[in-house]
């Protein structure tokens, strides 16, 4: 891994107060405030982080200033209800993933689903943003399906 990436990777991780074992979010694709994608990381300490790379379908370990490229950056952790390792597993489980390779799925096998198993043992915990857009795709479908159904209804009872 390149030094150069070290001193930007610490300063972002202080200013962000990630421990290790804190997952990360950023967003990415647009690398602007209202960015298309969250991507998700375990943050391992010392400025790096492990993630699941989309593009590659493999897991990897990177510079923090590397992976957040320029994206609004923010600690997530899961906290309250869900049952969490210690934040020494949480990196210990991360790390053991460092080169496997996973087929990509944009709902059930994405770098949120890997970060939430590293923290919980659970790829999934509630449901993600893009399986809520899904729903609201879907009730949208049906609404509109209903509408027209209607009006063809109304349109025949008129003849």
């Amino acid at each position: 891994m390149e030094d150069s990436h070290l001193k930007p990777s610490m300063e972002l991780a202080e200013e962000l107060q990630a421990q290790p074992g804190d997952k990360i979010s950023y967003q990415t694709w647009s690398r602007s405030d209202n960015g298309l994608f969250e991507h998700h990381a375990i943050y391992v300490g010392q400025g790096k982080v492990v993630h699941y790379n989309d593009e590659h379908h493999n897991v990897v370990k990177k510079w923090l200033s590397q992976v957040a490229a320029g994206g609004k950056v923010k600690p997530v952790n899961l906290k309250g209800t869900f049952t969490t390792f210690s934040q020494a597993e949480v990196v210990k489980r991360a790390e053991g993933q460092v080169g496997r390779s996973y087929s990509y799925d944009l709902t059930f096998s994405n770098s949120q689903n890997f970060a939430n198993w590293c923290q919980t043992g659970k790829e999934q915990i509630g449901g993600t943003q893009v399986k809520t857009y899904i729903l609201g795709l879907g009730a949208v479908a049906a609404v509109v399906f209903i509408l027209h159904r209607f009006l063809k209804y109304r349109k025949c009872m008129r003849t």
